[in-house]
């Protein structure tokens, strides 16, 4: 095998997002000792091309591994070269997908994050889909070897699940617990937001609300298709009302609000706009707005349509601020 061959296949891998089992075919591969000069070779290019920023999750990353190697070379003997082909196509291709994984026995926690003004999707080891929306962050075993398929969320996602009847697949996030067993529903659950959501788009879904590690304050609901629960953080009030699929327009580079404070619509424009707001949040209080951005306006355009939706105020955009006033009554 031509050693640019080698050199596009390890390219192609770490910087697209595989199915499980083709990554586990992958690393098969690389473990493999046959062309062991030209992968060393290969990953050796592509690591020192990597651009991360180093952080205490990576530097956990690079500690644990190290210890991996050390433990394999004293009990296997194993080519040292060898051992760091397996740590070099686990660290980069977490790395490049905004995760980072753990080892633990045989199982990792595998962490995929977005930042503001970026979405992913990623495949879970039992082959459901999840889509992450800006700001958000999930954790999950890479194995799914319990007798639930956990996952912890924060911020926001749409999950498509693939059935298992005997194993459940839980969303467990701050304020909220999702129990399912094969469904597509969407989960919004921003720390900064003054509501959490759980919207079902398929199957059937049963919503537990946490509050602080306490017990439930209004036990178990169960939702059936096109049915969105609100859970309200400061009055702990819960609504389940019937929704469309707006709830998931996001994926499609929507921006759709119903019933929404002033502050979650900034929130969310933080997010999707990665632009800081200054302004005074006592000011716009108590009330709820519904508006829709369907054709990928600029912040420019969003802010000239809430001008109107709202009233009341002026802005200023200042690079990546925006200033927002409250107009004085005349």
């Amino acid at each position: 095998m031509k050693p640019d061959y080698i050199s596009r296949i390890l390219n192609q891998f770490i910087n697209q997002t595989y199915t499980p089992e083709v990554i586990q075919k992958v690393q098969r591969w690389m473990i493999n000792g046959q062309w062991a000069t030209e992968k060393d070779d290969s990953l050796h290019a592509i690591w020192e091309k990597l651009e991360v920023q180093s952080d205490l999750s990576t530097a956990r990353s690079l500690r644990i591994v190290k210890a991996r190697i050390r433990k394999e070379e004293n009990s296997r003997s194993l080519p040292y070269r060898t051992v760091l082909r397996i740590a070099a196509i686990l660290i980069p291709a977490a790395l490049l997908v905004g995760g980072y994984l753990y080892f633990s026995g045989s199982n990792k926690n595998i962490e995929v994050a977005t930042q503001n003004n970026e979405q992913k999707q990623c495949t879970l080891p039992d082959g459901s889909s999840v889509w992450l929306n800006s700001g958000s962050k999930i954790n999950y075993s890479s194995a799914f070897n319990d007798s639930i398929r956990l996952v912890t969320l924060e911020g926001e996602a749409f999950f498509s699940v693939r059935p298992n009847i005997k194993k459940p697949f839980i969303v467990k996030a701050k304020y909220l617990t999702i129990r399912a067993l094969g469904t597509e529903f969407n989960v919004n659950t921003y720390l900064s937001d003054s509501r959490s959501f759980t919207t079902l788009n398929k199957g059937r879904v049963q919503v537990t609300i946490n509050t602080e590690g306490k017990e439930p304050v209004s036990g178990s609901y169960i939702l059936t298709p096109s049915q969105q629960l609100a859970y309200n953080k400061s009055d702990k009030s819960v609504l389940i009302s019937n929704i469309t699929e707006e709830a998931t327009g996001w994926k499609d580079g929507e921006l759709i609000f119903l019933n929404a404070t002033f502050s979650d619509i900034l929130n969310t424009l933080h997010r999707h706009y990665n632009v800081t707001f200054r302004y005074d949040q006592a000011s716009f209080r108590g009330d709820y707005y519904s508006v829709k951005f369907v054709n990928r306006e600029s912040i420019e355009q969003v802010m000239a349509v809430l001008q109107d939706v709202v009233g009341g105020f002026t802005w200023q955009k200042k690079d990546v601020e925006i200033v927002i006033s409250k107009e004085l009554l005349k």
